[in-house]
């Protein structure tokens, strides 16, 4: 009888110890706490809750994650894009240096016995030349060539070729 009377007396202080656990002390990796506190840990929900806070941080992990990676997605879109607009630029840059060229060798033909003309075309490839190794960018030496283009035009109608 007087063990009962004893678990009577000691079974409220055990509910109150453990009534005060909280999520946070409920560590399942904490080896400091005693037997009571896992017990109580474990049954007041303390253990659930601690899960159920660390599943909610996992899915806003996931979420943020997952926009992440449609941002990288994005990116990698528009980097291809532009690769490939810079690819195009730099092919017509380099349809332009070829006409030129073209260009300019027919008008030298042409113009063989007029020497103003043959100073003319001298004159537009070495600024043709000039452009071509200028540290320019691509979309200025383009500008200058298309102007030098136009210089070679009106050279050729004035041959009338």
């Amino acid at each position: 009888m007087k063990k009962i009377s004893l678990i009577l007396l000691l079974s409220p202080l055990v509910l109150l110890t453990g009534c005060t656990t909280t999520p946070e002390q409920c560590d399942p990796t904490n080896t400091n706490i005693g037997i009571m506190d896992k017990i109580s840990c474990n049954y007041s929900g303390n253990y659930q809750a601690r899960i159920d806070k660390k599943e909610r941080i996992l899915e806003d992990e996931k979420r943020a994650n997952a926009q992440f990676r449609e941002i990288y997605a994005t990116i990698e879109k528009q980097k291809k894009s532009t690769s490939l607009s810079v690819k195009q630029k730099q092919a017509q840059l380099q349809k332009l240096k070829t006409e030129l060229t073209q260009l300019t060798k027919e008008v030298k033909e042409k113009a063989k016995n007029r020497d103003d003309l043959q100073a003319q075309v001298k004159d537009i490839e070495q600024q043709m030349n000039k452009v071509n190794n200028s540290n320019a960018s691509d979309m200025e030496k383009q500008v200058e060539l298309d102007k030098l283009n136009k210089k070679l035009q009106q050279l050729q109608k004035a041959l009338n070729i």
